[in-house]
Parts: structure tokens; sequence; C-alpha cells
């Protein structure tokens, strides 16, 4: 279990240990690794104990430092408070329903090579989302025996809308269906009632 300096509140590191990773560092690493831990030592002393607990329960290091910083009430700006707060919620939209698979996983369930993976989701009949590494294919649109039926009539419908708006529109609960979502409809395969609902997406509301 990791213990806590009554000043600070932050791991404990052996003397020794420290010692021998300090003798490793350059001085601009150590500089910057310094300046890091000053500044979420700040934004983690900042955070009450629910936003504490927010942020311990992300899902690996790098979100739980994403959680902080969207959290912590520190210096950033109104604009860049929105754009961490807006990656938070596309990366949960993303973990939903299975989370998200790579080309060659994706080309393994459809039976082709990564390539050919590629060349459907420039084509409009694969959903695939940009990523740091790449495109990430969302789990839900596949099946055992392929895609979901009905997917790609839907993409279609959808057109040049951006891969998160689509991911929205498959994941979330339309009105015009019922309050329902679309990749449940699919799955029970009501495809008209989605074609619809896909045709007036974005249109809700407008005079």
């Amino acid at each position: 279990m990791l213990s806590y300096s009554r000043d600070y509140r932050l791991p404990k590191i052996h003397t020794m240990q420290r010692a021998a990773i300090e003798e490793t560092r350059s001085p601009a690493e150590a500089a910057l690794l310094a300046r890091i831990e000053r500044y979420f030592h700040d934004a983690i002393c900042s955070l009450p104990n629910r936003d504490r607990a927010k942020a311990l329960s992300a899902p690996d290091d790098f979100w739980t430092l994403v959680e902080t910083l969207a959290l912590a009430p520190i210096k950033e700006s109104a604009e860049q408070k929105v754009r961490i707060r807006g990656a938070i919620a596309r990366h949960k939209l993303l973990e939903q329903d299975g989370g998200v698979l790579s080309p060659s996983s994706a080309g393994t369930l459809l039976g082709i090579t990564r390539q050919a993976v590629g060349l459907r989701r420039r084509a409009g009949k694969l959903l695939g989302v940009e990523s740091g590494r790449g495109y990430v294919y969302p789990a839900w649109q596949f099946q055992y025996t392929g895609m979901v039926p009905g997917i790609e009539e839907i993409m279609e419908i959808l057109g040049d809308a951006d891969p998160m708006t689509k991911v929205i529109f498959f994941l979330g609960h339309d009105y015009a269906l019922g309050g329902k979502r679309p990749i449940d409809l699919l799955l029970k395969g009501k495809l008209e009632d989605v074609k619809r609902a896909a045709r007036t997406y974005g249109h809700h509301g407008t005079t």
C-alpha cells in the first residue's frame, strides 16, 4: 500500500530508489518532472474527496491525469477546460458497448485484411474514428458473423457527418425512436425505423 507524507500527501519513495532515479536523469528531464509533479500536486490538493475518487476511477494513468485536469479548479483557460472535458466525453462514448477494435481485429471479424478495413472505412461502409494511434473501430457495429445488419445502409444515409456524430447517433436515445437507441433497434432487425430516424437526424427542432 502507498504511504503518504504529512506535508504533501504524495507517495513516499525510498531514499535510495529516488537517488538512483535522480542519478539517471538529465537536468532537463529532472526539471520537467519537477514542474509536472508540482503542477499536479497543486491540482490534487485543490480537489474535494469526491472528485479525487472520480479521477481514481478512470481506466488508466493517462485518463486519471486528464480527469484531474478537468476537475481541478486551477489555471487552465475556459477553452482548455472545455477541450479536456470534450476529450473525456469522447473517450467514455467510445468505451461503450464493447469499446473499440484495432484495424487488425476488425479485419479478423470480417474475414478481410486490415488494408481492406481501411478501404471500407473510406468508402463509408464501416465506422472508424481517428485516434492517436490511427483509426479504431467501435465494437458494437460487429457481430461474430460480420457487420450488424443495416449499419452500411445507415452510414450511407448519414453521409458526410463526422465519425463522432455518427457514433452519437447510433448510441444515443433518439426521441424519434421512442427514446430507444438505433443500434439496439438494428440488432432487433428494425432497419426501416432506424432509416427514418437517420434521415431526420440533425434536423430536430429546425423550422
